[in-house]
């Protein structure tokens, strides 16, 4: 049978007019010179190249960051303790690579040099020393590949296992991103998934590529009930994206660290650093969610309405020891103790290895801080006794805070996809007056303290313009 180009005559007369068709749809759909639907329900065809335009907003790029904040505004949100760590981590990982280098050029100098013993093997020092320098020169020439290869598989599992945040799926959270990514001055909308969180509370960043995307654990968007805290939620939310916004997540970043992060206590003040800058970018977002963002992580998501913020921030003055340094200084985020503080306390960074000195004024501790001598502790009776003296102050508290709510009867039902070449009326405007907040650089007189708050260039709560997401009128 007569070949054609690699098929065979029946097979490349069937892939034409499979070609034909899905041209004559897309002529269907897509006219020459009309406009593109803001329905898109007959399908996404990428094929059609009208589909693929460009926002106005500058791309990502290898050697940017993902955020058009100005750089003297981002580096008032980083933790003052973030760029000397990293400086260190990067010359560490240099100074590592030249003297693996080192190594590997001296072994093969033993090799050129032949050195062998009288049986005519190598001699015992180069033989021991070998498989040695083979691991460093393994692990110099593939860390590269393995942090991509890793980076490139994490992100395929939480697009295989994960729920896509999205206009229809989570729609409030979805929205709630916009706005982080905003007020962060992202230059595209990172992917964000809801993985299971089985009763865990947690959330992260990461990236692949070009592409950054972070993850919320389902348990977070539990925060219903009485004890419902949408503004926690936003403010765990602005710390993701501020991951993004301060470059913790490039890949560059992640290789030019990596060894040092693997050395223990420094590599961790390294992290604890950029767990406070996230802090700041999420605290900025959304100020008015950060205590409950705390009181989340320490409480969860049915009794974090209980746990009282001030008495917990109180505990990284009072509650001292060898050992609760030695946690906090091996940890990758600080202890929450700190991270309340740090909250609290907004004219001063936190703190990455000593605890600060003073908290301010306000009640006496109910308790005594536990690391005290057992001997001030209080006995059973004592104990009964001033909860009884008390009880008018505390009996109205109820462990029972769990409220069921019904589910919406249907889904939300948005029409047409949301990608890069989506307009409506007002959206001319609206990256003309962001580009033009965004490339304005403050005056350094300006300029908070490090660690302290910004206020948004955009408000978190500030709603579209009126007409935002009307369909485009047809051209005439």
């Amino acid at each position: 049978m007569q070949e054609m180009g690699g098929f065979s005559r029946p097979r490349a007369v069937e892939w034409k007019e499979k070609h034909e068709r899905r041209e004559t749809m897309s002529e269907h759909h897509f006219p020459p010179g009309g406009n593109l639907p803001d329905d898109l329900s007959q399908g996404w065809l990428p094929e059609d190249t009208r589909q693929k335009p460009r926002s106005p907003l500058p791309e990502p790029t290898g050697g940017e960051f993902q955020s058009l904040l100005p750089r003297r505004l981002v580096a008032a949100l980083r933790h003052p303790g973030e760029m000397p760590w990293l400086i260190v981590a990067y010359a560490t990982t240099i100074i590592s690579y030249i003297a693996l280098t080192v190594l590997v050029v001296e072994f093969l100098a033993h090799l050129v040099r032949g050195t062998f013993d009288r049986s005519g093997a190598l001699d015992s020092g180069v033989s021991s020393g070998s498989s040695t320098v083979s691991q460093f020169v393994m692990g110099l020439l593939l860390a590269p590949l393995i942090i991509y290869v890793a980076r490139a598989f994490f992100y395929a599992q939480q697009r295989a296992r994960g729920i896509r945040i999205t206009p229809t799926q989570f729609p409030q959270a979805y929205y709630m991103i916009a706005e982080a990514a905003r007020a962060a001055g992202l230059r595209r909308m990172p992917d964000a998934y809801v993985i299971s969180g089985n009763g865990a509370i947690n959330a992260f960043a990461s990236g692949h590529g070009h592409r950054r995307y972070i993850a919320l654990y389902s348990d977070l968007f539990e925060v219903g009930g009485a004890s419902r805290d949408p503004d926690a939620l936003r403010f765990v939310i602005g710390h993701e994206i501020g991951h993004i916004a301060a470059g913790h997540v490039s890949y560059f970043r992640l290789l030019l660290s990596n060894t040092f992060l693997n050395i223990p206590i420094l590599g961790a003040a390294l992290c604890r650093a950029q767990e406070y800058t996230a802090d700041n970018f999420g605290y900025r977002f959304c100020p008015e969610g950060a205590k409950g963002g705390m009181k989340l992580l320490a409480g969860g998501k049915y009794l974090n309405a209980q746990v009282n913020f001030d008495e917990f921030a109180n505990r990284a003055v009072n509650d001292g020891g060898f050992w609760m340094w030695l946690v906090n200084a091996s940890a990758t985020h600080p202890i929450l103790p700190l991270r309340f503080h740090a909250i609290r306390n907004r004219d001063e960074p936190g703190r990455l290895f000593w605890r600060p000195t003073v908290n301010p004024p306000g009640p006496a501790p109910s308790l005594v801080p536990p690391s005290e001598r057992t001997a001030l502790m209080p006995d059973p009776q004592q104990a009964i006794a001033f909860m009884d003296e008390n009880r008018a102050a505390w009996e109205s508290y109820s462990l029972d805070t769990v409220q069921v709510f019904e589910k919406p009867a249907q889904p939300p039902a948005i029409e047409g996809t949301l990608y890069a070449g989506w307009m409506d009326r007002a959206s001319a405007a609206e990256h003309e007056a962001f580009m033009r907040a965004y490339s304005a650089v403050p005056a350094p007189g300006q300029m908070p303290a490090p660690g302290q708050s910004v206020a948004p260039v955009f408000p978190p709560n500030q709603q579209p313009p009126a007409g935002y997401g009307d369909p485009i009128p047809p051209q005439a």
